[in-house]
């Protein structure tokens, strides 16, 4: 283990091939931290050798192995990750959805998009997340479905998620999304319409200004100053930031 370790800690591209070997050794800890350590050298040849290990009888290995792929931020490894969304434990799934985002590539979002039907709350957050990292608009009638969810965290991290997309489409969605029962919600869609400064949002932001919760009301302001192009107001400011945590 030390010795996969210290070829991590350097870096070296030529550890390549010794930590591959690893990835099978007999100790889960060893194969845990020749993964870690692939993941810490970043090069795209340790795709492959790294996709061996997602069917690791250890989780920890899986775990591991995801985030490795993650942190390469390859292309290459969308077909592999989305192996990795079916995994039995949802803490895969989650790391898999993260990878995704990323890797930052539209060819994962068909993957995201089934991971958002996913029954683990923590997972549909992760690959909304992940969505709103691509900024895609294809994944736009999939997180406008999704401001419907059944978990209010869930709701608001779509919207930030259309808002970092900046697409036109989202805007009727997001409309709906300023009278949901949840304040944070709201002000995100009220943010989120203020990124995409369409003219349609002016009538439902206008009302959002009456908003009983002052962060509606600030996000509603900003985002109308954003629609009209003044945005040297000094006295409003708004920043969301998605409500995701992943410890690799």
């Amino acid at each position: 283990m030390t010795a996969a370790w210290a070829l991590g800690a350097i870096e070296e591209k030529v550890s390549i091939e010794p930590l591959s070997r690893a990835l099978t050794d007999r100790a889960a800890e060893v194969r845990r931290t020749a993964a870690w350590a692939l993941g810490e050298i970043e090069d795209a040849r340790a795709v492959r050798p790294l996709s061996t290990a997602l069917d690791d009888q250890a989780v920890e290995v899986r775990l591991t192995a995801v985030w490795a792929l993650g942190e390469i931020e390859d292309a290459s490894a969308v077909p592999v990750l989305a192996t990795a969304a079916k995994d039995r434990d949802p803490r895969v799934r989650q790391q898999a959805a993260w990878a995704l985002g990323e890797i930052e590539s539209a060819q994962g979002i068909s993957t995201l998009e089934t991971l958002m039907r996913d029954p683990v709350a923590e997972v549909r957050k992760t690959a909304i997340w992940a969505l709103g990292e691509i900024e895609d608009g294809g994944a736009v009638p999939a997180l406008a479905t999704a401001l419907k969810d059944s978990d209010p965290d869930v709701r608001s991290l779509s919207a930030w998620a259309l808002g970092e997309i900046e697409d036109v489409s989202a805007v009727e969605p997001l409309l709906m999304a300023l009278k949901d029962s949840d304040e944070d919600v709201r002000a995100t869609a009220a943010w989120a319409l203020g990124e995409i400064e369409s003219p349609r949002a002016r009538e439902g932001l206008t009302a959002a200004q009456r908003d009983e919760v002052g962060s509606v009301r600030r996000a509603a302001t900003w985002a109308l100053r954003q629609i009209d192009d003044d945005n040297d107001d000094p006295h409003v400011r708004v920043h969301v930031n998605p409500k995701i945590k992943i410890k690799p």
